[in-house]
């Protein structure tokens, strides 16, 4: 498998995760190149949050680690305009910027999860899978939902990038587990995020403008 590829950028004021959708409705000529560009060569491109600038119109500057996104659906409206859902797929750091067309590219290579602690992940995901369930009745429950049952994932990985995707938190903390290359440690901040958002006999509520007080320091 090549680990480098060149791909086109699509900065965003959004992160995606491996295996969530996210829906996009283009109206850029630039972009509309892009997914046009895409859809000819059947190629991904890259999501990635803008650290600073704009998300429309001039130049933003984008974070090094993103996710590819297929096109999975792609409907055409009024005035010349796209409405799309990309499903994520691997994560990429980006090594160089490419300024050739009209649209952003860039060289990436791959991103992988490291190895996790035999043993450690799975006992994680089973906690936070119960916590997520709670989490998510409680939030339905309040628009008069009910659900017994909520269908995640069985491998810890894609368990925590099913949670992080879900979760109301801000963009750096989901960034910031986004970068993260180890299951058990992303695992285990969500797990505190659910803990204190389903308020299960915590006195110190989740703040999400505080949350590298979550981060591990070992």
């Amino acid at each position: 498998m090549n680990r480098t590829k060149l791909v086109p950028l699509f900065p965003l004021n959004t992160v995606l995760f491996p295996h969530a959708a996210v829906p996009l409705q283009i109206f850029e000529e630039r972009y509309l190149r892009m997914v046009n560009d895409c859809i000819e060569n059947d190629s991904e491109f890259g999501i990635v949050l803008i650290r600073s600038g704009e998300e429309a119109g001039g130049s933003a500057e984008p974070y090094e680690v993103g996710t590819l996104a297929r096109i999975t659906r792609l409907q055409h409206l009024e005035g010349g305009r796209l409405y799309l859902l990309a499903l994520g797929e691997q994560r990429f750091r980006v090594l160089q910027l490419v300024h050739e067309l009209p649209y952003l590219q860039a060289i990436v290579e791959i991103w992988d999860e490291n190895p996790d602690t035999e043993g450690v992940s799975d006992e994680l995901a089973v906690e936070v899978a119960a916590f997520f369930e709670s989490y998510l009745q409680q939030r339905l429950s309040r628009f008069g939902v009910e659900t017994s049952r909520v269908e995640l994932p069985d491998n810890p990985t894609q368990l925590s990038f099913a949670v992080a995707s879900t979760l109301q938190t801000t963009l750096s903390f989901k960034q910031y587990l986004l970068e993260l290359q180890d299951t058990s440690e992303r695992l285990r901040l969500l797990l505190k995020v659910l803990q204190d958002q389903t308020e299960v006999s915590y006195t110190q509520t989740y703040d999400p403008d505080e949350w590298e007080l979550y981060l591990s320091r070992n």
